[in-house]
């Protein structure tokens, strides 16, 4: 009885619109039930209720996924992304574009990232996918824009030697030895 059981969900959210737990489960139902449109309506309401849950968003681009529906995904990040969210979620955002081969467009969030959290995490982890990517030049730039575009203070040891480590790997060992 699905249209009842909609009806206890949407009683409970009227008394406590704030607890995640009936929100996931109504969720959770309407999925494992195939009710794709109705999932989407649930995932639309909670994520505009309460959108710094990431939980919620992130099951809401998988389902999206899933179905093939790529475009709707991309959307639904895009949404997220404004709310200026963790490391987590923008990590999300680039490994899906990464999924569907889109490494321009995952290039484009990376910089995204370190202009919404310019952190050394943020810069080692774009200039780790650069050199993982063999895209050395632009690894070089991401440490060196790292430097100039931090805080001094948030410049971490990590991210001084892993940018002189590149270096040594590049084989430049005269930039390695003044960065040391």
């Amino acid at each position: 009885e699905f249209e009842r059981a909609r009806s206890i969900f949407e009683r409970a959210i009227d008394v406590e619109y704030q607890n995640a737990y009936v929100w996931a489960k109504y969720v959770d139902m309407e999925m494992k039930n195939k009710f794709i449109n109705h999932a989407r309506n649930v995932f639309d309401r909670v994520v505009t209720l309460m959108p710094r849950l990431a939980q919620f968003w992130l099951k809401y681009t998988y389902m999206e996924e899933l179905g093939g529906a790529l475009v709707a995904a991309e959307q639904i990040f895009e949404r997220w992304m404004k709310w200026e969210p963790d490391d987590e979620a923008w990590e999300a955002y680039i490994k899906f574009q990464i999924r569907t081969g889109e490494i321009g467009k995952a290039r484009g969030i990376f910089e995204r990232y370190c202009a919404c959290h310019p952190t050394s995490r943020a810069y080692l982890k774009y200039a780790k996918w650069e050199e993982k990517g063999k895209e050395f030049a632009r690894c070089r730039t991401i440490f060196e824009r790292a430097l100039e575009e931090i805080h001094e203070a948030e410049v971490t040891d990590d991210l001084i030697t892993s940018f002189a480590r590149f270096e040594e790997k590049c084989k430049e060992f005269e930039r390695a030895r003044a960065i040391y």
